[in-house]
């Protein structure tokens, strides 16, 4: 079923997150990847194991991707090895995404806010300890700031193969976002994620909900 809803990420049933990306030379054509990629999924009945799907457009109009979740990385892996390849080239492939699981989250309790954007942040690191590492300390650091306006919740995801973190965060808007960066709200998220060895931060992105597939 089509829908507007953002992924629950937190569903107890989500055994693997998988995430693909595309950039793409302009933004008119982000629009085009997102269904194409929504349309190749939405055309054919829900594979044993698959939960959603969503595709999300950046705000800078380079980069279109995809979050799904499964019940198990097994259950994506059975199902690719027997799926024809897709007849839309301008679809995101999800044969070889990048395997995560949800490792910690942190959210907003006032239950103020509707979600407005998706920031994501990710990282580069030197193995499982130092995914554990930057992500316990993050967490650490953001409850010692407290609460930001604005700022609802942080899932953080680690790659099964030890090499990523990515941060997946809701926010009410960009705007709200950009004011915490310029009141240096974030000054000690950023120290943190640019001192702490064995990691390196590669480039965050803001991005709006294209469009998604439930079970």
């Amino acid at each position: 079923m089509r829908t507007d809803r953002l992924p629950e990420v937190t569903r107890a049933d989500a055994g693997a997150v998988l995430i693909a990306s595309r950039y793409v030379a302009e933004a008119a054509q982000q629009t085009t990847v997102a269904e194409a990629t929504i349309s190749v999924w939405e055309q054919a009945p829900p594979p044993p194991g698959f939960l959603h799907l969503s595709c999300f457009v950046s705000a800078d109009g380079e980069t279109v991707l995809a979050y799904s979740q499964w019940t198990s990385d097994e259950a994506h892996r059975t199902f690719m090895a027997t799926a024809p390849p897709s007849s839309d080239p301008a679809a995101i492939d999800l044969a070889e995404p990048v395997r995560y699981r949800l490792y910690r989250s942190i959210s907003d309790d006032s239950g103020n806010g509707t979600p407005g954007c998706l920031f994501t942040a990710t990282f580069d690191v030197d193995g499982p300890e130092r995914q554990r590492h930057i992500t316990d300390h993050l967490i650490d650091a953001a409850g010692d700031i407290g609460p930001l306006p604005g700022a609802l919740s942080s899932h953080f995801h680690l790659s099964i193969d030890g090499t990523r973190v990515l941060n997946y965060a809701l926010w009410n808007s960009i705007e709200d976002h950009d004011r915490a960066v310029a009141n240096s709200d974030l000054d000690e998220i950023y120290r943190i994620s640019t001192e702490t060895p064995g990691v390196r931060p590669t480039r965050g992105r803001a991005y709006h909900l294209h469009s998604s597939l439930t079970r």
